[in-house]
């Protein structure tokens, strides 16, 4: 190797963090939830980014009024609590309207638990589903670090119980593959809940929506789940070989209407959503009706 090659290849994974650093500085200056305290959540993010890379030390993040999650390096979904609080604005100002004490809230595909500790500072009752091993273990630091009275289920929701192979070491991105190095619990969320009213659920399983939604259709058909939130991006294409239309479909044979977030949390209806942010389903009025 010639040693201008050597330095390219020793100067290759500087340029890597500096183009990463960048990244987070622009997300976190530009993110809705930090307006008006751009500066300080800046400061934050590069300190907990300094703290974490030198010090080899993790971090507690603060996430709605008075949750706390522990975050660590290279763990996406924690880290953007770190940059913005809360990092899903729009949907998580859905769930502030939504939820409250006494109500039933289902996390499937959890992860660290941003959602599972949002919807148990508002009150809810939580049942919070992740089936990868490491995740799942985050997630059940971040529940007691809180205090929360929360159902944690180790386990992948899908369309018949069971097991499957899934993925490992993906973190956010792990999810069901045939081939994938590990075996982890299936269930559904009509077993899971049984005949009880579900006033929400967030689901995000990189793709496999139909399948959850497929295990949870007699409820859907009863209409006993009040509020659904969907990923709607492109990876159905590579999960199921399906854009997000048969989604689409099941809801509405079920009598649901799709709705997305306006700027402050409120549920504008669309009548054919492309892939792009996540979409809410919730049951028609006249069909919500007894």
């Amino acid at each position: 190797m010639s040693k201008r090659s050597s330095r390219i290849s020793l100067l290759a994974p500087v340029a890597t963090q500096i183009a990463t650093g960048a990244g987070v500085v622009t997300y976190v200056w530009r993110h809705p939830a930090n307006s008006g305290q751009r500066m300080r959540a800046l400061v934050r993010a590069l300190r907990y980014q300094a703290r974490s890379r030198l010090l080899r030390r993790r971090a507690v993040a603060q996430l709605g009024e008075r949750s706390r999650l522990w975050v660590d390096l290279h763990r996406t979904s924690a880290s953007m609590v770190m940059y913005a609080n809360p990092p899903d604005l729009l949907e998580m100002l859905v769930w502030r309207r939504e939820l409250g004490a006494g109500g039933l809230f289902i996390d499937v595909g959890a992860n660290v638990g941003t959602y599972t500790l949002w919807a148990a500072e508002l009150g809810a009752e939580v049942i919070a589903l992740e089936p990868a091993e490491d995740t799942f273990g985050l997630l059940q630091e971040n529940i007691a670090l809180n205090g929360y009275q929360v159902t944690a289920v180790r386990a992948a929701a899908g369309d018949h119980c069971g097991t499957a192979r899934f993925t490992s070491d993906l973190d956010a991105a792990n999810c069901l593959a045939a081939d994938g190095p590990v075996r982890a619990d299936l269930t559904t969320i009509d077993s899971l809940v049984g005949d009880r009213h579900v006033t929400g659920m967030k689901v995000d399983v990189e793709g496999f929506e139909i399948d959850v939604l497929r295990g949870c259709a007699r409820a859907l058909g009863e209409r006993r789940i009040g509020l659904i939130q969907l990923e709607w991006n492109e990876k159905s294409t590579a999960a199921v070989g399906a854009d997000r239309r048969p989604v689409a479909q099941l809801l509405a044979e079920c009598g649901y209407l799709l709705y997305r977030p306006d700027p402050t949390g409120g549920l504008v209806p669309v009548a054919d959503p492309g892939f792009g942010a996540d979409v809410f389903a919730r049951p028609a009025l006249e069909a919500a009706r007894p």
